[in-house]
């Protein structure tokens, strides 16, 4: 009998101690928050545009580019644009971002700044300078809406400047 409750007793002091430590349980990897804009994220943006030239005229259009966030704050970007401005207004651009990722009550917002150059092509071709700004709300870690405007230079003999709007989707990965 004496056997018996000894190994009873042992292997119940055993059990205990494989069961020691912290639990780990699905409810507790449901309580982690994940935030809503990453120290390092990469971007591809869908987005319609409206340019308004101080010559050419209006119109809309639309492109495509893509972001890298190597840092939660900063970023580059580079994008494509296609208008209907005087038969047909081409843009390419390159941007250093800064961002300020708001994170309050469920509420993802983050507005940001953009300045860079790029390529202009309606018929002639021209380097340009950027600077402008937005505002995207993130309805997942993985999509956001995005709403910006620049003001746009041209270098050269065919001095122009524009302004572009555009609003668009935003997926992340």
């Amino acid at each position: 009998m004496t056997k018996l409750t000894l190994s009873f007793v042992t292997s119940i002091g055993l059990a205990a101690s494989a069961l020691a430590g912290h639990e780990v349980s699905p409810s507790s990897s449901k309580d982690q928050v994940v935030p809503c804009f990453s120290d390092r994220e990469l971007q591809v943006d869908f987005f319609g545009s409206w340019i308004d030239t101080r010559s050419a005229g209006s119109g809309f259009g639309g492109g495509l580019g893509v972001n890298y966030f190597f840092h939660r704050y900063l970023g580059v970007g580079i994008d494509a644009n296609l208008s209907d401005v005087s038969g047909g207004l081409w843009t390419t651009s390159a941007s250093l971002i800064g961002r300020y990722p708001l994170e309050v009550g469920g509420v993802c917002l983050s507005p940001y700044a953009l300045a860079g150059g790029g390529v202009q092509a309606n018929g002639t071709t021209s380097g340009t300078w950027h600077a402008g700004g937005g505002l995207e709300w993130r309805a997942t870690p993985m999509f956001g809406i995005f709403t910006e405007g620049r003001y746009i230079w041209t270098a050269g003999a065919s001095s122009e400047e524009n302004t572009r709007v555009a609003v668009g989707a935003r997926i992340v990965f």
